[in-house]
């Protein structure tokens, strides 16, 4: 048995097909993602919200600008001002140029143009700025009228702000990215890739499909250990492969996705274990030839993948609100669930849950494969 893993480990490294498939397709494609999805982000970044700000020759004017100052000089500005007069102001919001005119006074108001109806986020924005300043600035003027010595306190509270409310996160890592699930849908498909391995283990060991397969038949080693030791080294090697794509997403492209590394990796593994024996499964099917099965690989496997959401991120959720029991039984979306759930849970009974679907997927492959393989009978040779 160890001689056969051995020869099957060479054969699959001088395979370059399936190490692109395996290895450098999804590489590529992770790099493609990475770099598509750090622009999302840069663009979902909030900029300054561009401000006309009016001061008026009173008492008011210097708490506004020193406000405004503080808010504007910090790391994320809030506001990008422009201090003019109220003409200069005007012009400027007919222009779109600026969101809003600020401007000082007993009260402080907020004048916005009804034509930018694009722009209603930062008119709201606005609007909250104005609402809290002066209701803060009539807060300050009630106590130093009625009670001065409490002037200290009121300013600390203001600079620190009062939680009325408490977030609670349900998942376990709050910084993570909603585009992290591309990144498990790719894993996913890498996975069910090896089915192109599992194709060949299937299609090198029937006589009448393949000049290698007739030689393995007449050959005193029983069939059963050639079965066994081909899918091992196909596992491994395969697992191997996915090894090195998982550590160049989360070490160099420092995708998110080495929570609980451990149970990662066995889900990787597991991952591989039923791609292969999917694709001994298929390649036990019917007579074809080869190259026609590894096309079968692909018109099964992709449409899985693009149910559970490599293609569109939301898909897995639409399938979830329609047909639940696609995600229950689709092999893609157990995959990636188990890296999300990995992220996302502290409790384990989901991700044990996909586990054993997958385990018992392999199963099932496994010995239909061994079964159809096994049984073939030949007339001649």
């Amino acid at each position: 048995m160890a001689h056969i893993i051995l020869l099957s480990w060479k054969k699959l490294f001088r395979d370059k097909v399936n190490t692109f498939w395996i290895l450098c397709f999804p590489i590529v494609l992770g790099t493609l993602f990475n770099l598509a999805f750090s622009n999302l982000a840069k663009d979902e970044k909030m900029s300054p919200i561009p401000v006309a700000v009016i001061l008026e020759d009173d008492e008011y004017a210097d708490a506004l600008e020193a406000t405004i100052d503080e808010i504007t000089d910090s790391t994320d500005p809030m506001l990008d001002p422009t201090y003019c007069t109220m003409d200069e102001a005007m012009e400027l919001l007919e222009a779109k140029e600026i969101t809003g005119i600020l401007q000082s006074g007993e009260q402080v108001s907020l004048t916005i143009s009804s034509n930018m109806t694009n722009d209603t986020l930062n008119q709201s924005i606005l609007q909250a700025f104005t609402n809290e300043y002066n209701m803060q600035q009539d807060a300050i003027i009630n106590i130093l009228t009625t009670h001065p010595e409490k002037i200290a306190d009121v300013l600390d509270n203001f600079e620190t702000g009062t939680d009325y409310n408490k977030t609670v996160s349900l998942s376990r890592d709050d910084g993570a990215s909603p585009f992290t699930q591309y990144f498990f849908n790719l894993l996913a498909m890498t996975s069910l890739f090896t089915a192109v391995g599992g194709i060949k283990i299937a299609t090198e060991n029937q006589a009448n499909l393949t000049p290698l397969g007739a030689r393995k038949c007449v050959s005193p080693t029983h069939k059963l250990v050639t079965l066994v030791s081909e899918l091992i080294a196909t596992t491994t090697y395969e697992f191997l492969l996915n090894i090195i794509g998982f550590c160049y997403l989360a070490y160099v492209l420092k995708v998110d996705i080495l929570s609980r590394f451990p149970l990662s990796i066995f889900s990787l593994f597991i991952s591989c274990l039923t791609g292969v024996s999917l694709g001994l499964f298929i390649g036990s099917l019917g007579q074809k030839q080869a190259e026609f099965k590894q096309g079968m690989v692909f018109a099964v496997t992709m449409p899985m993948c693009f149910l559970s959401g490599l293609m569109i991120g939301n898909m897995r959720i639409v399938i979830e609100e329609h047909c639940p029991i696609i995600n229950k039984l689709n092999p893609a979306a157990l995959i990636s669930d188990c890296y999300y759930t990995l992220a996302t849970y502290e409790s384990l009974d989901r991700f044990k849950t996909d586990i054993i679907t997958l385990i018992v997927y392999t199963c099932i492959f496994i010995l239909f494969g061994f079964l159809v393989t096994r049984r073939q009978k030949y007339a001649s040779l």
